[in-house]
């Protein structure tokens, strides 16, 4: 089960996409709880890759220099630029972060995927973290969406991550016995709060996975 291609959507379809998510989901927030939880409150810089209409910047605590890229920006801001990530390199100006998010990225990265982690690596302060979410592409009632062009197992990617970075944690974002994100069936509130693999669970039943990455030097 492995699949990359050079298929990428263009700004048309992302300009729909998007607007999906202008309200935080449960990603969203529990990324966010991770993050505030991470800086404790202290100053720093944060860029927020493929950030669509930028629905964290208001889940993350006032400390935060909130930056965002991507190839649709609805609502042209300071602290957004739009991007095409596939064509151009990440960056923002030229600017360096403590905090380099990627949610629900890289499952449309295709063959760029290994470049795109090179670039974040390039952009990312010494003592700095990279967030990314993943699929889970073995989840026992999978689902893959026809846009998706980086499909592989979640061990295959940590492996390319780790030529990069060093992967400090690696876990479910939620489990669900349908491979989507949890709703008032699926305890919501606890799994909030589950930030480790359950044996025998995790595997099957992960919707998608968090993992949090320190500078290789």
């Amino acid at each position: 089960m492995q699949q990359a291609t050079d298929d990428f959507n263009k700004r048309e379809f992302w300009i729909h996409e998007n607007l999906l998510y202008a309200q935080p989901n449960f990603r969203l927030e529990k990324c966010a709880r991770l993050i505030n939880g991470l800086m404790q409150g202290r100053t720093y810089d944060l860029l927020d890759v493929g950030c669509g209409p930028a629905a964290l910047r208001r889940l993350l605590d006032s400390s935060i220099t909130y930056h965002g890229v991507d190839i649709a920006i609805h609502e042209p801001a300071p602290y957004l630029r739009e991007l095409d990530i596939v064509q151009n390199p990440i960056a923002f100006e030229a600017k360096h972060f403590d905090v380099v998010v990627a949610l629900g990225v890289f499952e449309y990265m295709g063959k760029q995927q290994d470049r795109k982690f090179g670039e974040i690596r390039e952009i990312l302060n010494a003592d700095g973290r990279f967030i990314m979410s993943y699929i889970n592409f073995r989840h026992y009632r999978r689902r893959i969406w026809p846009a998706y062009n980086n499909i592989q197992p979640i061990g295959d990617l940590l492996q390319s991550l780790a030529k990069v970075f060093r992967v400090e944690r690696c876990f479910p974002v939620s489990h669900h016995w349908r491979h989507k994100q949890p709703g008032r069936n699926a305890l919501p509130a606890v799994q909030m709060h589950l930030n480790w693999n359950i044996p025998l669970v995790s595997p099957w039943l992960a919707v998608e996975y968090f993992c949090v990455c320190t500078r290789r030097n």
